[in-house]
């Protein structure tokens, strides 16, 4: 029998939920999700349960990003969701605000990939995602990298050069900015603008600081570069963010 035509066969008379389902939920860091077309979730792990404040998978099934995260988080998946089923083109290694309350500092590292029928026509989008918790602790497989993603969490407020964050990689710069957009698929000066904001996000909902004070405790020049970044990253302003989410951070 052709080998192909073996395991076409073999896979169609497969449990794929139960098979997968019960190995993904052994992956303890690792949160799995598949949504149709419609932004419906139909497939959890439990760590990704876990983010949804889900007891069980069958909480999140037919609902949406909407149902559990903020709006902001949420209109940030969906239009990554969007992406990869309009265009076909996985999403890999990029970086987002975690799955959780709004301010919070929290990222992940994740990646995204279309779901085709048998004829190859998309009908979804699945995918994976691991935590960076505000100290930058990545997997070990990221190696001395981690050590640099460590140094920009810890250390975001500073003057922090691209050759110091390649030192604590082991890399010279240009190598250092090679591998690090390689494996997170976003520049190391892009990923430290978005620690940035992720910390005003905070400073926002949970002290009345101004602006400014706000922009030069994150690292930013001022009020202008934070007003400027923050716009571009959270597609809102800092002053409608903070009114937006007044009513959280007063609870």
């Amino acid at each position: 029998m052709d080998p192909l035509q073996l395991r076409q066969d073999f896979f169609a008379k497969m449990d794929w939920h139960g098979t997968f389902g019960l190995l993904l939920d052994l992956l303890p860091d690792v949160a799995f999700f598949m949504k149709d077309l419609e932004g419906r979730f139909v497939m959890h792990n439990r760590r990704a349960c876990e983010f949804c404040s889900a007891a069980t998978e069958e909480e999140t099934l037919g609902k949406t990003d909407f149902d559990f995260f903020p709006t902001d988080r949420a209109q940030s998946y969906v239009e990554g969701d969007r992406r990869v089923m309009t265009t076909g083109q996985p999403i890999l290694n990029a970086i987002a605000a975690a799955p959780e309350e709004a301010g919070s500092e929290n990222l992940i590292l994740y990646s995204k990939v279309p779901v085709r029928d048998r004829s190859g026509k998309i009908i979804g989008v699945a995918g994976i995602y691991r935590a960076l918790d505000k100290k930058g602790t990545a997997p070990s497989a990221y190696g001395r990298m981690g050590e640099a993603l460590h140094t920009m969490h810890m250390r975001h407020a500073e003057n922090l050069q691209m050759v110091d964050l390649a030192a604590a990689a082991s890399l010279s710069k240009s190598q250092f900015n090679r591998k690090f957009s390689r494996m997170f698929g976003t520049t190391p000066r892009e990923y430290l603008l978005r620690v940035r904001t992720n910390a005003a996000c905070r400073l926002l909902e949970t002290t009345d600081m101004t602006v400014t004070a706000i922009a030069l405790e994150t690292g930013f020049f001022d009020h202008s570069h934070l007003t400027r970044i923050f716009q571009r990253i959270m597609n809102i302003s800092p002053g409608a963010y903070r009114r937006r989410h007044a009513p959280e951070s007063a609870s």
